[in-house]
């Protein structure tokens, strides 16, 4: 006989069946208070090689603070991530409606004899210190200096690494500087001069260090200077004179765990291009599994070889292309969306506009506002049996299962430039939450918006929850973008 836990566990997936063109899904939970993983139950993880663990910045086992806040569910964790996903969008629109461009192409595939030099794999694109990142969701634990300084760390494509250093200082209310990295404890660190590669787009005079500052037109959210230092991921893996804006003034990561951050982008100074020009070929830059939850953990693999995922089952190859908008970023070639079978009626030309993100950071996935549109009659279409509910913000298309215990959702896939396609499970494209108050999930929204502010922007950005179920491997040098499944229970 089952026993009454394992039945519980099995409840609490979201079990999906493919039946005839849709997935059944079960809801229901004999015991809503198991949802969540128990505090101290942290799994015991250390860097493996070049792999580091990924945690969510309100995550339990997250490095220092408990994660740096409470933990929220139901409708506050909802209204926590929209809020969190709109100033990301807003820093991004800001950053591409900068500069009008024609259409992103793809990136220039190398010849099998060539090597990763400056403007051919990874572009010399602008330092963009001047520009706020948005905000941060994952944290690595990486060391800095010499010796090393253990440091939690946000990752994302932001064209520059950065680091709370001591003296440090917050404006406004008191913060903690204690948990920084302090330049005075290594002897390998070195300042930037002005007028040096690795300085650009900041006010400093010839011959002086590299500073810079981070702003807007009202207040200065940090400031600093541009130093190198060595970088280590892990006894075996480290970069020398790896260049970072090391932040005395920092109102950046106050929200979070985190100090800093390391930037994956693929602008002059990221640890991508340190990969790319010291790796052989058959090395991708970096792949990733993002944590399901903030109970649990995945993984920041770098420079992981291609040949470990010939063979496997369900992978995924998407071709990169480039974009002038946002030369840092990371674009893939999204041509079609399927709704049960059914393309959407728009041309290639429309979803390629001005370009689909590939971004580590906003939790759901926003479309050009007409795509959405179609996308979401098409699902409201297919959902038409269960009860609506109120829109939560940007989400305008939910819910109520409230007593329901399996719910049938429609098949939605994307479709790329190179005709692969890629089938979502619910998991992908379906938020599923409860109130503390209730049992089971009775609550769920199309995990999908119109990408705002701008209804005039013309761009996609596929979102971390589309990510979550797989690992997502950039192959920079090759140009492409692998989604591998079964991979992120590997640890």
């Amino acid at each position: 006989m089952v026993s009454a836990v394992h039945l519980t566990l099995v409840l609490l997936c979201l079990l999906v069946t493919q039946t005839h063109g849709s997935r059944r899904v079960l809801l229901s939970s004999t015991d809503a208070s198991s949802a969540s993983s128990s505090p101290n139950a942290c799994p015991s993880v250390s860097n493996n090689g070049n792999k580091l663990p990924v945690v969510h910045r309100l995550s339990p086992c997250s490095p220092i603070n408990g994660g740096g806040g409470a933990r929220k569910h139901g409708t506050a964790a909802l209204r926590e991530i929209l809020h969190r996903d709109g100033l990301r969008l807003r820093y991004l629109s800001n950053l591409q409606t900068a500069t009008a461009t024609p259409a992103p192409s793809p990136a220039p595939a190398p010849s099998p004899s060539s090597t990763p030099t400056s403007g051919v794999f990874v572009p010399a694109a602008q330092n963009v210190v001047s520009s706020l990142p948005g905000v941060f969701t994952y944290t690595v634990i990486a060391r800095y200096g010499t010796p090393a300084q253990p440091l939690p760390l946000f990752f994302d494509a932001s064209g520059m690494s950065n680091l709370r250093c001591k003296p440090c200082s917050f404006s406004g209310a008191s913060a903690p500087c204690d948990q920084s990295f302090d330049p005075s404890m290594s002897s390998s660190l070195r300042a930037v001069p002005c007028g040096s590669p690795d300085c650009t787009e900041t006010a400093c005079t010839s011959g002086s260090s590299c500073t810079f500052t981070y702003t807007n037109s009202t207040y200065v959210f940090g400031n600093g200077t541009v130093v190198t230092d060595t970088l280590t991921l892990s006894p075996s893996s480290t970069f020398d004179n790896f260049a970072v804006g090391c932040m005395q003034l920092d109102n950046l990561f106050s929200d979070g765990v985190a100090v800093g951050n390391i930037d994956l982008s693929r602008s002059r100074h990221s640890l991508t291009t340190r990969v790319l020009l010291s790796s052989s070929p058959g090395t991708a830059a970096f792949s990733y599994c993002l944590p399901a939850d903030t109970d649990t953990h995945g993984f920041l693999d770098i420079a992981p070889t291609m040949s470990d995922y010939s063979g496997l089952a369900g992978v995924k190859y998407v071709p990169l292309v480039t974009n002038p908008t946002g030369p840092n970023f990371y674009y893939v070639d999204l041509v079609a969306i399927t709704v049960n079978g059914k393309d959407l009626p728009f041309s290639p030309s429309t979803y390629r506009g001005q370009g689909t993100m590939i971004d580590t950071q906003a939790a759901f996935t926003y479309l050009n506002p007409p795509i959405y549109a179609a996308l979401r009659d098409e699902f409201r279409s297919a959902m038409a049996k269960y009860q609506s509910a109120p829109a939560f913000s940007d989400l305008d298309t939910c819910y109520n299962f409230t007593g329901v215990d399996y719910i049938t959702l429609p098949d939605i896939s994307l479709r790329f430039g190179n005709g692969e396609t890629m089938d979502l499970d619910d998991r992908q494209f379906m938020y599923f939450f409860r109130d503390h108050l209730d049992d089971g999930f009775p609550f769920g929204c199309l995990a999908f918006a119109a990408a705002t502010p701008d209804p005039n922007f013309g761009w996609n950005l596929l979102g971390t929850q589309m990510q979550r179920t797989k690992e997502i491997v950039y192959d920079v040098r090759g140009g492409m973008v692998a989604f591998v499944p079964s991979r992120c229970g590997l640890r």
